[in-house]
């Protein structure tokens, strides 16, 4: 699946290209199709393409733009008909986030860019930092949301159906750093040692509550997309979201 996002002052449809086209186009009167300025390959160590990736990048220090390639990071274009000082930043799970600068210019008629192809090599991220994000599971301890930082520190957890009072869930902040919660919503502070990583190995646990959440013994799979450990005797599997829930994210 390909999403398009759109960035644009002029919609122009991104044909003949897969992945992700993140259009931003100035009306600049230019005659002519318009031309791409930056064109992404994202692949692993092996040079197999990334079947998923997020991306980011700024034009001469402006807005941040971001979009997503899904199915196949090949010809991933970042914007049409723009010159100028790309900073770009490619992340997926699993691996540590790259960043190119790439300075676009125009073509010998001075209207549309010279094209600046881009190969991203994506190194494993071998460290508890694999874990960045956040993760849902639904075992025999109930339903619970954990998100954990960009070095592997939990930041919050959320506890579904807990409670009679509010909405229902509990809403928990670890060791000082911060969540937006609900509106309404108590934030319970805790503490807890961090994740640990041993080999391909995760460990994490906690009682917020005194309600045992986490993960022993845990392994990632193949796309770093699902957790498999135990916890307290019960199998658990977490699955990494999309997106962080607003609760879980920063206030």
């Amino acid at each position: 699946m390909t999403r398009i996002v759109a960035i644009v002052l002029l919609a122009v449809p991104c044909l003949a290209l897969s992945g992700q086209c993140n259009q931003f186009l100035p009306n600049n009167g230019c005659l002519g199709d318009p031309v791409a300025s930056v064109i992404l390959t994202i692949t692993d160590a092996q040079g197999g393409t990334l079947p998923s990736a997020d991306t980011g990048f700024r034009v001469n220090n402006g807005t941040l733009y971001t979009g997503y390639c899904t199915g196949n990071c090949n010809s991933v274009t970042l914007a049409f008909d723009v010159t100028g000082r790309f900073d770009i930043q490619v992340s997926a799970p699993g691996f540590m986030t790259a960043t190119r600068t790439v300075i676009v210019v125009a073509d010998a008629g001075g209207c549309h860019p010279v094209t600046q192809d881009l190969i991203i090599v994506m190194q494993r991220d071998t460290t508890v930092g694999a874990l960045a994000g956040a993760w849902y599971t639904d075992n025999s301890y109930g339903r619970s949301a954990l998100r954990f930082g960009a070095h592997g520190e939990i930041i919050g957890a959320i506890l579904y159906s807990r409670t009679v009072g509010g909405d229902g869930n509990f809403y928990v902040a670890y060791n000082g750093r911060q969540i937006r919660g609900a509106s309404g919503q108590q934030i319970w502070p805790d503490t807890a040692a961090d994740p640990t990583r041993a080999g391909d190995v995760f460990n994490f646990r906690a009682t917020p509550l005194s309600m045992p959440i986490g993960f022993e013994n845990g392994t990632l799979s193949a796309d770093y997309n699902t957790l498999t450990g135990g916890l307290k005797g019960v199998t658990v599997v977490y699955t990494r979201l999309a997106e962080i829930p607003a609760a879980l994210q920063d206030p």
